[in-house]
């Protein structure tokens, strides 16, 4: 951890960037909930209560104190400010967007960049867990600052509104107590961090890596923004039908385990279910049952009173007891058959003078009955890989193994009955709770996308992270708009619509963009020939494949009148499936039961590949040794505390990426090898790491464009990225300025990376464009 040097009286060191003034703020909100955000800056109740900031230079920290949501309760950003800083900077920009903040207009138009701190401290971590959506904090400390009094946040969990917590600790909070000369709280952290961070990443090279990526935040906070319009009535008459799908899909189920008694309560949401009915294990259930008493070794039972008639000053069992008859006529008292024929004792005196004799006397209660464990065991209908082992166990302690959607791909191959059924209901489970409406019942609470779609515009605020995978990629939440399904899994693409009358919606895609960036990375002669040919990859692979001309399998593949052609077609659907699977790092017998393609066809291929591309291998191999050479010892808590490794390896661009190592396989452990690194992950990150960070940087670019123009007077939106791509939604007439320069700016990838980093690129970056009036509907553009 890098510290940089204070100055005696406490005050930072100067700004480490010649030529930057930044500008430190936070806010504290209003903390209504909707929409599934926590103190939504979309709500109209929510506003900035205090806003607290510190320019360099400043010895104190500001702050002003709102009593409501007014025109004038924005940030004042001087005109020699060229950076805002911030933590989760996001959160506070969308508020200052809110309120129509004219100052951030300006300071965007003149070039003004931001720091997210939580961002920074992300990257410059290279992406590990603990970093990963950082608490400011949980980082402090790291940076020679305190954390923050605990009290405020008390009263958050307590319920208070930010509006009703007292003035004078939210200001201590916000910026420091007096004693601290009002220079630490919020502010006096954050700026401490961002020095920090700045140190750091000059340290690790990666100052102009981390500049693009935070233009790239500002490109996603302006989606989140604008947001993305539902079609509400086509999703309404969707969710029906899928509901009706969903309904059944379910009820086609139950015919598999009609066999498993309903006490059992088996669900087909439960992944332990799952296991335990597709590889065999033993459910554990609870139902209520008598049990025996420990004291007595009795059952156990309730304790209870009975009133038994006295004879001769004894109690006796009501039940041995009859009537007393006299000629035919109960007499009201109890008679006591037998040898010895006694008749019911009485009072002789008082007022129950005459009235039979009773006494309470303890007798067994009803049986108790408590919740005990009970178990049922399935057989199973394949057995699991073992890479499949997740970490919870069934009744009897054995592992739970995976029943994701990859998993029950590759078991598609597989003789088990009730799997495709299963794999749709699994499919419309998810499309249903993701993009319409359900009921969740272990969140008691309804989920799903039409949960967060504002009712007075049909707009979702969606949310794109920045800072929670391991790669660099960006992921999404309410919704997930990374992880939408294709037209030809679902229609679910037709209710994201254009806002604007007669609109579009446009969808900018990098073609084969992980093949792009192995062309890029390894620096592959026979990559790089073919990429900028623009060979058709699959083709390719059919041809090494079946060694044919490549001529011959573009021919054949692609044109239905050739001879075969349903042969050929089939080869390269086989080989596209091939091609995600290797750029995403899977080995032979993943590939082979994933899509079902024979296994010694898969060992083919890659043998072909790699003698096609040997610098693909030679650059695996070298991100493989780095890693080891770096690699360093930890303790996993979550493992029993057993030592693993962690390296590192760094890109062209100055990204960090780490990798940690797992358990070796049993071939391996015979050696003596006790851990090692997970090949698919050492081949995946570099590659789905710098993909996704060409598309944030190239994100800031077209930000950066869309600012310039002012949105085209309002006509155009940047509303969403999915990995690869980018939507906008626009007016009709703009469209022809908007996609053509979208997709000028998407291609100057090499450009950009001589211009940042000079990074000579030797192939091309391809992009397709579509335009239609909705996201499923859209069709190729030409201009």
């Amino acid at each position: 951890m890098s510290i940089l040097p204070m100055h005696s009286n406490g005050v930072p060191a100067p700004n480490p960037n010649p030529g930057d003034v930044y500008l430190v703020f936070d806010s504290e909100t209003e903390t209504h909930q909707s929409h599934k955000r926590k103190a939504n800056p979309f709500h109209p109740l929510n506003y900035v209560v205090m806003r607290g900031w510190k320019k360099q230079g400043d010895t104190r920290a500001s702050m002003e104190y709102f009593k409501g949501k007014t025109k004038d309760n924005y940030l004042r950003i001087p005109d020699d400010v060229t950076v805002l800083v911030g933590h989760n900077i996001k959160f506070d920009l969308l508020y200052e967007m809110c309120n129509d903040n004219p100052d951030l207009k300006a300071f965007y138009k003149r070039g003004g960049r931001v720091w997210c701190t939580q961002y920074g401290y992300y990257l410059v971590n290279a992406q590990s867990q603990r970093s990963q959506m950082a608490a400011m904090d949980n980082i402090i400390e790291e940076y020679g600052g305190r954390k923050k009094i605990d009290g405020i946040k008390a009263l958050w969990e307590a319920g208070y509104l930010t509006s009703q917590i007292d003035p004078a600790l939210l200001e201590d909070y916000l910026i420091g107590t007096e004693d601290e000369g009002r220079n630490s709280g919020d502010i006096g952290n954050t700026e401490l961090i961002y020095l920090g961070q700045i140190k750091e990443a000059e340290d690790l090279n990666m100052t102009a890596a981390i500049k693009a990526r935070m233009d790239g935040l500002c490109a996603t906070t302006e989606m989140e923004f604008n947001g993305v319009k539902i079609d509400t009535a086509r999703a309404k008459a969707d969710l029906i039908l899928r509901t009706a799908e969903f309904n059944e899909a379910e009820a086609g189920l139950q015919e598999y385990i009609k066999h498993i008694p309903d006490e059992v309560g088996f669900s087909w949401g439960s992944n332990v279910h799952i296991s335990c009915l597709l590889y065999g294990g033993t459910i554990r259930y609870q139902k209520q049952t008598t049990y025996l008493d420990e004291a007595t070794g009795q059952l156990a039972r309730l304790k209870a009173t009975a009133r038994w008639p006295l004879f001769g000053g004894e109690p006796v069992d009501v039940s041995k007891c009859v009537p007393e008859t006299l000629d035919g006529v109960e007499t009201g008292y109890l008679y006591c058959p037998g040898p010895e024929s006694r008749k019911q004792d009485t009072y002789l005196s008082g007022k129950k003078k005459g009235d039979g004799k009773f006494k309470n006397v303890d007798v067994p209660g009803e049986l108790k009955v408590k919740y005990q464990d009970f178990f049922y065991e399935l057989p199973g209908y394949t057995k699991p890989d073992s890479d499949w082992k997740g970490k919870l166990t069934d009744g009897m302690g054995k592992p739970v193994y995976g029943t994701g959607s990859d998993i029950i791909a590759i078991l598609a191959n597989r003789d088990v009955p009730f799997l495709k059924l299963m794999g749709k209901w699994q499919a419309l489970s998810k499309e249903i709770g993701t993009y319409y409406v359900r009921y969740d019942t272990k969140k008691k609470m309804y989920v799903g996308m039409l949960t967060c779609v504002q009712k007075e515009d049909h707009i979702v605020h969606h949310s794109l992270n920045h800072t929670s995978t391991v790669t660099t990629r960006l992921s999404a939440n309410n919704p997930n708009m990374q992880n939408i399904p294709t037209g030809q899994k679902s229609d679910v693409k037709a209710v994201f619509i254009s806002r604007f009358e007669n609109g579009v919606m446009g969808e900018l895609d990098y073609s084969q963009l992980e093949v792009v960036v192995q062309g890029l990375l390894s620096g592959d002669v026979n990559l790089i020939r073919d990429l900028n040919l623009k060979i058709d990859f699959h083709c390719k692979r059919v041809s090494l494949k079946n060694s044919v001309s490549y001529e011959f399998a573009l021919f054949h593949c692609k044109n239905e009148d050739a001879p075969d052609y349903a042969k050929w077609n089939a080869e390269r659907r086989n080989c596209k499936s091939f091609s995600f699977e290797r750029a995403y790092g899977a080995g032979a017998n993943s590939i082979s039961e994933k899509n079902g393609i024979p296994l010694d066809d898969v060992k083919e291929m890659i043998e072909a590949e790699e003698k096609e591309y040997p610098g693909v291998v030679k650059f695996n191999a070298d991100v493989e040794k780095e890693v080891n050479a770096t690699s360093e010892p930890f303790r996993d808590a979550d493992r029993g505390w057993r030592v693993y490794r962690r390296g590192t390896w760094q890109s062209p661009t100055g990204t960090l990426y780490s990798w940690r190592s797992w358990d070796a396989p049993a071939f391996m452990r015979s050696k003596g090898i006790t851990d090692t690194f997970s090949p698919p992950e050492l081949k995946n990150y570099p590659v789905q790491g710098t993909g996704g960070e060409i598309v944030q940087m190239i994100l800031g670019f077209l930000w950066r464009w869309f600012v310039k123009n002012d949105n085209f007077n309002g006509r155009a939106l940047l509303v969403n990225t999915v990995h690869d791509c980018v939507w906008a939604d626009m007016q009709p007439d703009i469209v022809d300025t908007v996609i053509p320069g979208m997709k000028k700016i998407m291609q100057a990838v090499p450009q950009l990376l001589k211009h940042l980093f000079n990074i000579d690129c030797p192939v091309p970056f391809p992009v397709d464009a579509e335009v239609g009036p909705n996201m499923l509907s859209l069709k190729h553009y030409s201009h």
